[in-house]
């Protein structure tokens, strides 16, 4: 499977906002088939009482113009993100977080690859914090604000991926049982 966008089998990131309500997510799908596109992974996660966010990776034979059309036609309205993806990004969520607090990054790292954001940083003291939806604030371990951004809003389910693997770093030992040196 190629990375390139446009070749016979590209692998892209599709977000897309769609009514929380029978056969929206049907049309969608419908739409990638038309293209020739298939789904590997699919990801739903509730943003209000009235929507939800899909994320997909689809492989297929198209562009990002192409694709992002077929899926705007099939979302109208919605908030809609497609990007080119990584063989990488078909490694689930939860392996993800699991395989990061493993690595031992630094906590802004760690949920700068956790959530696809594109810019982290640290505010100090007195420094403005998160600015809108495409920026989020955490709370490191060590108390150290952490605001991530991205040009997709943050969904609550990732609220929750971005706090419980803070946690989980929070509890790693600094050592392991046989007293070799942690993260």
């Amino acid at each position: 499977m190629s990375t390139d966008p446009g070749t016979a089998h590209a692998l892209y990131r599709v977000r897309v906002r769609l009514p929380d309500e029978p056969g929206a997510l049907a049309g969608l799908t419908a739409a990638l088939a038309q293209l020739g596109c298939n789904i590997l992974a699919l990801s739903v996660h509730g943003q209000d009482a009235r929507s939800v966010v899909d994320e997909l990776l689809v492989s297929g034979p198209c562009s990002v113009g192409a694709l992002s059309v077929a899926v705007c036609g099939a979302a109208p309205g919605g908030g809609v993100l497609v990007l080119p993806a990584d063989p990488h990004d078909l490694v689930d969520p939860p392996t993800r977080a699991l395989d990061l607090v493993a690595a031992g990054p630094s906590p802004a790292e760690g949920v700068a690859v956790l959530l696809g954001a594109s810019s982290v940083r640290t505010p100090g003291p007195g420094e403005p914090g998160a600015r809108d939806e495409h920026e989020l604030e955490l709370a490191a371990p060590d108390g150290t604000r952490i605001v991530a951004g991205r040009a997709a809003p943050f969904t609550v389910t990732e609220v929750a991926r971005a706090e419980a693997f803070l946690r989980a770093v929070a509890a790693r030992p600094r050592t392991d049982p046989h007293g070799w040196p942690g993260a």
